[in-house]
């Protein structure tokens, strides 16, 4: 019992974090930018082409997080290939967006 109690409270951490997640990705995406930080503190403000990869890349993350609760949960060797995929990919269009903005 106390197993399904812990469980389901990550879960609505995880759930939480993933609407706020979506829902920071979308008004950048609205207003055709990304925004991304340091662990010194800097913020970066990313435009154009490189904004719409690095947004991009960050809904594929979250896709690549719920294949891997779904994998989780199923065990199916499926959704462990698409979460690890999914993650590459993510993080491929997340570094070229990066790169496209500073060249």
């Amino acid at each position: 019992m106390s197993k399904i109690i812990i469980y389901g409270a990550g879960l609505l951490v995880v759930g939480f974090v993933v609407f706020l997640l979506l829902f920071l990705t979308f008004e950048n995406a609205i207003s055709g930018q990304a925004i991304y930080g340091t662990r010194q503190g800097d913020a970066f403000f990313v435009t154009g082409f490189p904004a719409t990869l690095i947004n991009f890349g960050i809904l594929g993350l979250i896709l690549s997080l719920i294949t891997y609760i779904g994998y989780l949960f199923k065990r199916h060797v499926y959704f462990l290939k698409a979460y690890r995929y999914l993650g590459l990919f993510s993080g491929v269009l997340i570094s070229i967006g990066i790169v496209l903005n500073v060249t």
